[in-house]
């Protein structure tokens, strides 16, 4: 259930700030504005995404620069593909380069975020665990 959770936490992050980063590329005149039609695409992509990283997690590797090399390349295979598949922007090499750049900054932006929260989650348990001992000795 915890692994379900951090595949959810990571498809918000992700449609969040690939918005977000959309956005800005919008408003810098680089791709069309956001409509209703392209924002449930970018959710379609995003869960295909975490699909992907799924499937990715399920392969038998120990390495995890290899997981996150693996991981990155399947975000951007899935961004690319879908891209084109759903028409979101012209497949030339100048939208596929700002494509490319979101999907590296959006994976970026989610594994920090995951991480930064895993470390706090480790941290309260550490104080937990602490607590426990502290109270053990003074008993």
């Amino acid at each position: 259930m915890i692994n379900f959770m951090r595949y959810i936490s990571a498809s918000s992050i992700s449609f969040t700030f690939s918005t977000i980063f959309y956005l800005f590329f919008s408003y810098q005149n680089v791709f069309p504005p956001l409509t209703e039609k392209l924002i449930v695409d970018m959710l379609v992509i995003s869960i295909a995404i975490i699909l992907m990283m799924y499937m990715v997690h399920l392969l038998p590797f120990d390495n995890p620069l290899l997981f996150r090399l693996l991981e990155l390349f399947s975000v951007l295979l899935v961004l690319i593909l879908a891209g084109s598949f759903f028409s979101i922007y012209p497949f030339t090499s100048y939208y596929t380069f700002f494509v490319v750049i979101i999907g590296i900054f959006t994976y970026i932006v989610v594994i920090t975020v995951i991480f930064l929260g895993e470390q706090a989650s480790a941290r309260r348990i550490n104080k937990v665990i602490q607590k426990r001992k502290m109270e053990g000795f003074n008993e």
